[in-house]
């Protein structure tokens, strides 16, 4: 997004006015309530420092007017709830509650939040005439998914729904004024706002998917706080399955959303209980190999002594070697780091010893809950780095020194190498219990199951692939399923020290240094080649290829959908595929780790149990099982809180009037059988389907492909650009020969050979053109006939426009002007009569407010440019010797001239006026720009007659110096084009 749209620049200051608050049909009364409180005083009786002696309370009223919102008055006795689905209590009560209160829905996943949504906005739908319906989602799939929500179930007319993604903002201020239902994302949203393309006042209601994102400046709450400024009358639903991870979270979503009451259900909830399907929980406490015993065992001691020194400087709790918290030392180090009171060698000597205790903190996670291969890859890299470093002396730091260097190191080096080695060897027993469970699973199982296998780390995602790969079974086929950055590599050991070795100074090192760098990136293409190669026939090959890649949206939606055609059916996932992805059903989720966030744990327990029974594995290791039931036990206690009105909610608008109670009428929604088609759609053919509906067209259906025959599009004709005053037409060449003759004494002389003109069609005078309706084509007018425009490479508008604010009035009589400039307009004298009844002028400016008046008796634009017969006859008396007379299009009006006693014409007088009025800043010009503005629309539109080439350019020389001085967007725009 530009800068230019994060601001509000694009309102004028009444256009805020309008808007802002005048419009709100909120009212708040605030209360303060004061009492006297028991304070602190010293042996003086005098307050303490810091006592606060009065206490304040602050009670607010909130009362709301009537809505601004039209309503269809014959629909608002009743509202609608679809019965195409199975009618359930919790839904039924929550879009009742949800109608006249903005309600936060926290139901379980997969019990229905978006049919409570669609209900909600067809009744909105058809309650108001203009009112505008948007349901945001935070990614482009969710909005496929709630398109085909709200199209193949609730039966809202897809002629007057929208989709509008971030990628193109074509027409979109046509489509948000034309439409009345919208998916997109909050940005697009929070971006037309701030723009000024979308109008706060015409929301009626606003859905929030994922409402538990509407914390800190996501552009959830940046939206409803825009909307706030201008608009109070308008329903909020917001959707989630766990709407925080403690009080204080809910309590900043309820507050960023203008909640006033959340509807929650559990698992347990007696009327959402009979409607879930069966998920059993399995929970599998896996122990520690041997070989991971021997290397915590190892890694303890080699830290204990930096663990030791850290406890003494009570920089670090004391604690067993194999319980260092990698998390608990970086949050000290960074306080260390803030602190200004410390010495600075002190500061840094605590700090490289807390960084080291958060590296070993990693290592121990690692190998504790991931296992030896994830945990190796980890240790190696540090260990290379730093050895790297402190051999070449870019390291001094002794404390790290002594860790990396301890001998036990290299014994621990030896054993891992020879582990990982070994393609048979499991890292970590859980590996073993993926496969145990994945081989009973589908021994039992349907043959269209599917798995789902969640960890946080790509490195123990490739590692499960591969595992799993490794069973040679023909019925299990996994695949990764990553973000779309690149791995991260590991360090360069080679690059590094090539990098700070001494280099030398003399020409031969230089070329030795280049021949060496290119040898070496040569190998080094070379061993990527092999590598890929090597991938390319591995099973596990385009996994590979994706953890070192990453995978972009096109392969992120390859891989899901050769997931559902059954070409995988195992899915190992990072948090990507925890939320906001259409994965599918899924029968069998296996969670490698856990987290201390319940939201997460949730959000991956509920990818299955949505349309058939499924079943969930928790692998623990280590502390999980209790990080994981704390978590659970949290957030259950917070549902306990939220149903105890522990949270303070706000009062929201009921919109409708209070005297009307509509009545619920359930009613089956016959659906079109082209949304029916929705229902079958993938994401991005759901996306192209709103599209082409948005823009008014038929979706067409797939039909066979066929090549077809191009047509070649109708190339543009070539504009060719050519100097001033150059001659064309066809010249002979004979003509461009010297030739030459003798004269009477013999010398050779050059003869001079003129080029014939061309004969130029004759063509009618400006009065018969101008009294003669059907003399309209003005491709034959030729200027030489008529008058030339001689200006260097500049337009008449571009001239005119350049006249000098400060040029003076000169009073020249018989309303007549003439002079001398670079800058003329050639016109031809006629001397033949001209018809007495022909008015002398028609266009007039008044020099006081530059209104231009018309006469009725002939068109502006035909009579513009004649000259009156005074001014005729004066040049043809004056300059009867020429054959054609100069008339000044641009008098000089700061200098004086031999026809000083001539006045200025009335249209001259007027442009006067016109810059006097400019120069002293008068008001009273806005309003006739704007009647200067309408001629200009009427003279595009077509509206005034423009036979006359000359008098169409001078009306544009007219409004182009009205517009060119005006200081409003709307004129300087139209002077621009």
């Amino acid at each position: 997004m530009d800068d230019d749209d994060d601001d509000f620049s694009n309102f004028e200051d009444d256009e805020l006015d309008s808007l802002y608050e005048k419009n709100i049909n909120k009212n708040v009364q605030e209360i303060t309530f004061r009492r006297s409180v028991a304070v602190q005083r010293d042996l003086m009786n005098n307050i303490l420092p810091g006592e606060k002696p009065i206490y304040e309370e602050i009670q607010r009223k909130v009362t709301f007017g009537p809505t601004h919102h039209k309503f269809n008055e014959e629909s608002l006795s009743t509202y609608l709830y679809p019965t195409n689905f199975e009618v359930r209590d919790y839904q039924f009560d929550i879009v009742k509650k949800s109608l006249f209160t903005n309600i936060l829905c926290a139901i379980p996943t997969g019990m229905g939040k978006t049919f409570i949504a669609s209900t909600v906005m067809l009744n909105y739908f058809l309650w108001t005439q203009t009112g505008k319906i948007i349901f945001t989602a935070p990614t482009r799939p969710l909005v496929a998914q709630q398109i085909k929500a709200c199209l193949g179930i609730t039966g809202i007319p897809s002629d007057e729904t929208a989709i509008l993604l971030d990628k193109s903002r074509k027409n979109r201020e046509e489509i948000w004024a034309n439409k009345r239902v919208f998916f997109t994302t909050p940005q697009v949203v929070e971006n037309d706002l701030k723009r000024g393309v979308l109008n706060p006042k015409d929301i009626v209601c606003l859905v929030i998917d994922e409402a538990h994102r509407a914390t800190g400046s996501y552009a959830y709450t940046n939206v409803v706080k825009f909307i706030d400024r201008f608009n109070s009358s308008y329903r909020i639903l917001a959707l989630t399955a766990t709407p925080g991870s403690d009080l204080d979270s809910v309590q900043e979503v309820v507050n960023n959303l203008d909640i006033s009451k959340i509807e929650i259900r559990t698992e347990e909830s007696i009327d959402i209980v009979k409607y879930m399907k069966q998920r059993e929980k399995v929970k599998i406490q896996t122990g520690l190999t041997t070989e991971i015993e021997d290397v915590i065992e190892q890694l303890g001691i080699a830290i204990q002594p930096v663990l030791q020194q850290a406890v003494e400087l009570g920089i670090y709790e004391e604690c067993e070697p194999s319980r260092i918290n990698s998390f608990k030392a970086m949050q000290l180090s960074q306080k260390i780091i803030a602190n200004p009171t410390l010495p600075e060698g002190i500061k840094w000597r605590n700090f490289f010893i807390l960084q080291l205790l958060n590296h070993v903190g990693q290592m121990l996670k690692r190998i504790k809950i991931y296992g030896l291969r994830t945990f190796y890859n980890y240790f190696i890299n540090k260990h290379k780095e730093f050895t790297t470093k402190y051999n070449l002396g870019k390291s001094t730091n002794k404390i790290a020194a002594g860790f990396y260097f301890h001998p036990i190191l290299k014994t621990l080096r030896e054993n891992c190498d020879k582990h990982v080695a070994n393609p048979k060897f499991l890292g970590h027993e859980k590996l073993q219990n993926i496969r145990d469970e994945l081989i009973d699973f589908f021994e039992n199982g349907a043959p269209d199951s599917r798995v789902i296998i969640f960890t946080e780390l790509r490195e123990s995602a490739l590692e499960i692939v591969k595992c799993v790969d490794s069973m040679n079974d023909k019925r299990i086929r996994p695949h990764i399923f990553i973000g779309q950055a690149r791995g991260k590599e590991g360090f360069d050991e080679v690059t590094y020290s090539r990098k700070h070795k001494p280099k030398g100074r003399k020409k031969e090192d230089k070329l030795r240094r280049q021949e060496e760098e290119r040898r070496i990136e040569e190998q080094r293409k070379l061993e990527k080649e092999q590598q890929k190669l090597e991938r390319s026939v591995s099973r596990t090959g385009s996994s590979e290829d994706a953890q070192i890649n990453g995978m972009n949206q096109k392969r992120q939606k390859e891989t899901i959908k050769e997931f559902k055609e059954g070409i995988y059916n195992v899915l190992v996932c990072t948090s990507i595929g925890e939320e906001g992805l259409d994965i599918g059903e899924v029968d069998l989720i296996i969670c490698y780790d856990t987290t201390s966030s319940p939201i997460k744990n949730i959000q991956r327990m509920g990818r299955t149990g949505r349309k058939r029974d499924g079943k969930i594995i928790l692998l623990f290791s280590s502390n999980e099982a209790t990080k994981f039931e704390q978590a659970m036990e949290n957030y259950s206690n917070l549902q306990k809180l939220i149903t105890k009105n522990f949270i303070e909610y706000k009062k929201s608008d009921r919109i409708l009037p209070t005297s009307i109670n509509p009545e619920c009428v359930k009613k089956f929604i016959e659906i079109n059988e082209s949304d029916k088609e929705v229902n079958n759609m993938e994401s991005d053919e759901i996306i192209k389907y709103a599209t082409q509906r948005m823009m008014g067209k038929t979706p067409k259906k797939k039909t066979t492909k066929s090549r077809k025959v191009s047509k070649e599009p109708k190339s543009k004709q070539k504009q060719f650009f050519m100097p001033d005053n150059v001659v064309t037409g066809i010249i002979k060449a004979s003509t461009l020969v010297n030739k030459y003759n003798t004269d009477e004494n013999g010398n050779k002389v050059r003869q001079e050979i003129k080029a014939k003109p061309v004969e130029k069609k004759k063509l009618a005078t400006l009065d018969s053109i101008e009294n003669d309706p059907s003399s309209s084509d003005l491709e034959d007018f030729d200027l030489q006939d008529y008058g030339t425009l001689k200006h260097d490479q500049k337009t008449l508008v571009d001239i005119l426009g350049t006249v000098k604010e400060e040029t003076q009035a000169q009073v020249l009589p018989n309303d007549n002007y003439s002079g001398s400039m670079e800058n003329s307009m050639v016109l031809p004298v006629k001397r033949e009569k001209r018809e007495k009844d022909v008015p002398q002028t028609i266009g007039k400016l008044d020099s006081r407010s530059g209104d231009s008046r018309v006469s009725s008796a002939k068109p502006l634009a035909t009579e513009e440019v004649r000259l009156p017969i005074e001014d005729m006859s004066y040049f043809a008396k004056h300059y009867s010797k020429q054959d054609s007379i100069s008339i000044n299009s641009i008098p000089n009006l700061s200098e004086a001239n031999k026809a000083s006693l001539i006045p200025h014409t009335s249209f001259t007088q007027g442009i006067i006026g016109l810059f006097r009025d400019m120069r002293e800043n008068k008001p009273e010009q806005n309003i006739e720009f704007n009647r200067i503005k309408c001629i200009g629309k009427g003279l595009q539109n077509g509206v005034l007659k423009q036979k006359n080439i000359l008098a169409r350019a001078l009306w544009i020389i007219t409004i182009s110096v009205t517009f060119k001085n005006c200081r409003c967007r709307q004129c300087t725009k139209i002077h621009r084009n």
